[in-house]
């Protein structure tokens, strides 16, 4: 928002009067012997769970600092802390002048920044490296806005801490960690009250896992409580320690501790007979108390910290948040390392505001009442959107960098020139699916290495002007490789080993055999000459009615019962892929109001060492889970669980742990340790272990809701429309390290990217490895340019549970300098490095990361911008002190204070106009003639967007060129959308899924209403990125005709801009998307 001068002063006035910091005013205390019992006080804020983003940012945000301004007005020695860097921007955004006074009791030490997180997320689903990113943007965040940062992790309220949780907090270089969710029905019970926490690598944190309720109460003289007085005790007498760790406050709606429980606080200090000193403080105090003598005496635990019913069932309710949330990970996965390539090569600045705004809407959506899938179904239209904006975020950025670093390779090829990217540091062949467009479809078409050697092609479909097809492809780690697309006559007999019946598959490695009804009966490892199945695999339908928290909670009495039924009835088996690539046979079937299409398939190459299930359901069945059950040959009361950040084994199914969480890939390995099955994962996070010999993996969750909980009676249809999901089985001889059970996963998660290219020649090969490792037993966490400065961040982590030495990472150019940093990227030691190879050891399941600055190649990228002088007719913004000023649509405008005076999106620099009041600042298009600047420019890049979706006709020569604008407010994306009837819950129709996908260029969460004056919360607007190709000697542009149509900037372009077409969808479009009727 718009600060004006008046505020400002108010701000400095404030802090000059302000009370005295707190920190002087409090008593000296010594935990090596006093009795001390930390008190934080705190207001829990669920971001979003029975509200959404309007209500939580018109209300709640605005009343944490109004009530807690209140207190401070009348207890001097009352402090408070809130958490979340995306809360404190919220404030910033919306109540500019409140978000001064709390930027003043800051600096006072009257509000502590905590939690060092973007938003208190769920850590069960999200990735280890979605994790240091809170932290990493979180701090960030508060050492930008406020010269504070904060040391520890505070999730008072989490459906269960995976047993990783420490050893990413740790290497993030916090000190602590807390939370009062054990109380929860904890499966490890309480291990301690502070104690020290540590991960798979033996690293961790201290945890306060005994906090009491953020909703508790203060009692009157607290410093003589009789409970407290004794829990210390207690900890005095088992670790000899004299200190404990408290919440007090209220929530889940945000605002402040109730002011009797303050009064009480602040009346428990300094009191001449107290039994123990209470200490109202940061949330981070006590960890920074703890000397580390102290903390070798402290309690220790090590493992999983999970809720036995709430870590369940929020492992798979909203399974499509969950869904994106992973294709959003492992897509910016794929697009930082090309980015910060394309960087060091000069051809590209690193786009960090498109990466971090990306970034921050996937770790908002990881909130802990978002991810896990237990907020009103409203809250989800939001989440949907915000991990729809983010795909477009990172897909651009993937998208630009390769069409900058695909202009250096030699692409000259006969036919047409496709490149493809590995996102995986590991050397891969892997199959890859290209839909291309032909003015005239060819007979067959044949695909050639960089070699020219013919790879095994296959034709998937032909349908108006595309063809679908698959290819075998070889590429780098992390890397590029150039194919040639040449039409043919006939395609190559290249031979394979591949075979396929209604009732078989088989390849080099596996024969796969389904029964009648379309259960796989038979997997046979060809190699190892092992059957993996003891039993048909089937898909198991289990009753789920929790007596309590519908979506959350899965109960041990439905665990126990057998099967409900199975999703097998009408079933229809038909080969769908019979060719030198894959194949793969189609198996419907039908069961309890729901539908499944399940394509098995068998690759050849490496690829083939999977056995793949890609799964449509057309989902409509209540009160049951639907679970893919594999009874295998193998046999161990153990497996083992991936956690992305090292591993954990869990036993059978008891009565405290019957369904846990994942992430890629879980595997059993049989107890002699001969033979293993790795089930991997794409999207599902949920499994269980009902015997020594069976796995399941949860691939949906609806649950019964009894007449107690008819307030999320919504809830029974949870889920209902078009679920996509895959998953896989993997055999191995020995266990999984030997099977390297890790990079299955991490290929069956990050598939080949196929994209074409114009043929040219370049400085670089067909086949360019921007990064690669000298050893499988290590991985890639992370590859970006670092937050501040000219190096580039790698994080490795260590994948087998073994300790490894003399590693090393070889880079695309060489190394000037290197060290090691922490997850917040600060220096932490040195780092040995010669020429482009960086040494590095790694402790078991350890993780390192290393700031890493190499040396220019001496070549650039050339590219010419010129911004054109345009006839404003349109005030389309206004400032938050006048939303009457300008009117893009419907009497509301584009926040002015959002939007900065240049946009840089894929490296063009859009100048927007004025924003002044009563400025124009856009053209309203009218068929107006737009003038070219002198010299040569080979495009034009226009900033715009319409009132509503329409079409342009914009004049280059000549030549129309018609393009779609996309409407500049409301969703760009949503999932199939429930309608309710008036009872709330009764499901009337279902609206099928769509996204838009032009360039988001720009975005802002909130638009202005003119009248009735107000900030519409939550509501986007956009600008989007077009493009037009402007022919040697063209001297101007006509725009369309249309006044829908607002443009806020061109910008005319010469040199670099090669393009790039993604030859598949980069996230989900919905091309297929079938409508639903309720059943």
């Amino acid at each position: 928002m718009k600060i004006r001068l008046s505020m400002f002063l108010a701000g400095v006035l404030f802090s000059v009067f302000g009370y005295a910091q707190p920190l002087q005013r409090r008593a000296p205390y010594d935990i090596n012997k006093d009795k001390v019992l930390y008190t934080i006080g705190y207001a829990h804020l669920d971001t979003e769970w029975n509200w959404d983003y309007p209500e939580t940012i018109n209300e709640y945000i605005r009343n944490i600092m109004t009530e807690n301004f209140h207190l401070f007005e009348r207890y001097p020695d009352y402090v408070f802390n809130f958490t979340g860097s995306r809360r404190y921007e919220m404030m910033k955004e919306y109540y500019p002048k409140l978000y001064e006074k709390v930027r003043s009791y800051i600096h006072q030490g009257r509000w502590y920044v905590s939690g060092s997180s973007v938003d208190e997320g769920e850590v069960n689903i999200s990735s280890s490296e979605s994790l240091i990113r809170q932290v990493l943007y979180g701090n960030n965040y508060f050492r930008k806005e406020f010269g504070e940062e904060s040391v520890d992790y505070m999730l008072p309220d989490c459906f269960g801490f995976v047993a990783n949780l420490p050893s990413v907090l740790h290497h993030c270089g916090l000190l602590g960690f807390s939370t009062q969710k054990l109380t929860w029905h904890s499966a490890a019970g309480i291990p301690f009250n502070v104690g020290v926490w540590n991960g798979p690598d033996d690293k961790g944190v201290v945890a306060a896992l005994n906090a009491t309720s953020y909703n508790g109460h203060v009692v009157s003289r607290l410093d003589r409580d009789s409970s407290w007085n004794a829990r210390l005790n207690k900890d005095k007498e088992d670790y000899d320690i004299s200190f404990d760790y408290r919440y007090y406050g209220v929530g889940d709606q945000g605002g402040a501790p109730r002011e009797r429980d303050v009064k009480n606080a602040v009346g428990s200090l300094n009191q001449t007979d107290s039994k123990l000193q209470v200490v109202l403080t940061s949330s981070d105090q006590m960890y920074k108390d703890i000397t580390p003598e102290i903390r070798r005496k402290l309690p220790r635990y090590k493992g999983d910290l999970l809720l036995t019913e709430h870590s369940s069932g929020s492992l798979t309710s909203q399974a499509y948040v969950k869904r994106m949330n992973r294709k959003n990970e492992v897509l910016a996965r794929a697009a930082e390392p090309l980015a910060a390539v394309a960087d060091h090569a000069r051809l590209a600045h690193y786009p960090f505001r498109k990466l971090n705004a990306s970034w921050e809407l996937v770790l908002g959506s990881q909130f802990h009442d978002i991810l896990p899938g237990t907020s009103i179904p409203k809250a989800y239209e939001y989440a949907w959107n915000d991990e729809f904006i983010a795909a477009n975020g990172f897909a651009s950025v993937l998208k630009n960098s390769i069409e900058e670093l695909s202009n250096r390779m030699n692409t000259e090829v006969k036919g047409r020139s496709v490149v493809v990217y590995n996102p995986v540091a590991h050397s891969r062949e892997d199959v890859v699916m290209a839909s291309l467009t032909y003015e005239k479809m060819p007979a067959n078409v044949q695909v050639f290495d960089r070699r020219g050697k013919a790879v095994p092609t296959q034709i998937e479909s032909r349908e108006g002007h595309v063809m679908k097809i698959l290819f075998l492809a070889k590429v780098p780690s992390v890397g590029l490789a150039v194919f040639d697309i040449r039409e043919a006559k006939k395609t190559e007999n290249v031979s394979h080993k591949l075979k396929a019946t209604e009732r078989t598959l088989e390849n080099a490695y596996y024969k796969v055999t389904l029964g009648d009804n379309g259960d796989v009966a038979s997997i046979f490892d060809k190699k190892a000459r092992k059957e993996l199945l003891a039993s048909p695999a089937r898909l198991e339908f289990l009753h789920e009615a929790p007596a309590e928290w519908p979506s959350w909670n899965m109960d041990w009495k439905d665990r126990q019962k057998s099967p409900v039924g199975y999703m097998d009835k009408s079933a229809t088996v038909r080969v769908v892929e019979n060719g030198p690539v894959r194949v793969a046979v189609e198996v419907t079937r039908k069961g309890r109001n729901s539908s499944i299409s399940q394509v098995i398939s068998l690759s050849s190459g490496e690829a083939g060492k999977r056995v793949e299930v890609s799964n449509t359901a057309d989902w409509q069945s209540k009160g049951v889970s639907l679970k893919a059950a594999f009874p295998l040959t193998v046999s161990n009361p153990e497996a083992t669980y991936n956690l992305g950040l090292g591993t954990i084994m869990r036993g059978n199914n008891d009565h405290l742990k019957y369904e846990v969480p994942s992430k890629k890939w879980f595997d059993l390995t049989d107890k002699s340790g001969d033979y293993g099955v790795t089930i991997l994962e794409d999207c599902k996070y949920g499994s269980d272990k009902p015997s020594d010999n069976t796995l399941r993996l949860t691939l949906l969750f609806t649950p019964e809701v009894n007449s107690r909980w008819n307030w999320c009676r919504y809830q029974d249809t949870q889920d209902w429309g078009v679920q996509k999901f895959r998953y896989g089985l993997y055999g191995h001889k020995g266990g999984w390290q030997q099977g390297q059970s890790a990079w299955q996963g991490k290929y069956f998660n990050q598939p080949l990217m196929a994209f074409e290219v114009p043929r040219h020649n370049g400085a670089w090969s067909k086949y360019v490895s921007f990064l690669s490792l000298s050893t499988p037993q290590a991985g890639v966490m992370a590859f970006k340019k670092m937050e501040h400065g000219d190096y580039y961040l790698i994080r490795l982590n260590e994948l087998s549970g073994k300790e490894m030495k003399n590693a090393q990472v070889l880079f695309h150019g060489k190394i000037a300098d290197a060290y090691e940093v922490d997850g917040q990227e600060r220096k932490v030691g040195p780092a040995t490095f010669s020429g482009n190879r960086l040494d590095f050891s790694l402790t078991h399941d350890a993780v390192r990361s290393y700031a890493v600055k190499l040396v220019s190649d001496g070549m650039s990228g050339s590219v010419r911008q010129v911004q054109l002088e345009l006839p404003y007719n349109q005030d389309v913004m206004s400032f938050d002190d006048n939303r009457d000023d300008g009117n893009f649509a419907w009497r509301s405008s584009l926040p002015a204070e959002m939007v900065p005076g240049v946009i840089n999106s894929k490296g063009i620099q859009f100048r927007t106009a004025s924003k002044d009041d009563g400025m124009n600042n856009a053209v309203s298009c009218k068929g107006q003639e737009i003038k070219l600047p002198g010299g040569q420019f080979d495009r034009v890049c226009i900033l715009a967007a319409a009132t509503q979706d329409t079409r342009g006709n914009f004049m280059v020569g000549g030549e129309v060129h018609s393009l779609n604008i996309q409407g500049w407010s409301g969703y760009i994306g949503q999932f199939y959308h429930r309608n309710f009837a008036d009872d709330g819950h009764t499901v009337k129709s279902i609206d099928g899924p769509y996204v838009k996908r032009d360039d988001i260029a720009w975005f802002a969460s909130h638009r202005h209403q003119a009248y009735p004056s107000k900030n519409l919360a939550y509501q986007y607007c956009y600008l989007y990125q077009y493009e037009l190709k402007v022919p040697a000697g063209i001297r101007s542009i006509k725009l369309p005709n249309n006044d829908k149509i607002k443009v806020l900037a061109i910008t005319a372009v010469d040199g670099s801009g090669g393009t790039a077409k993604p030859l598949h969808p980069l996230y989900d479009d919905f091309h297929d998307a079938r409508a639903v009727t309720i059943r």
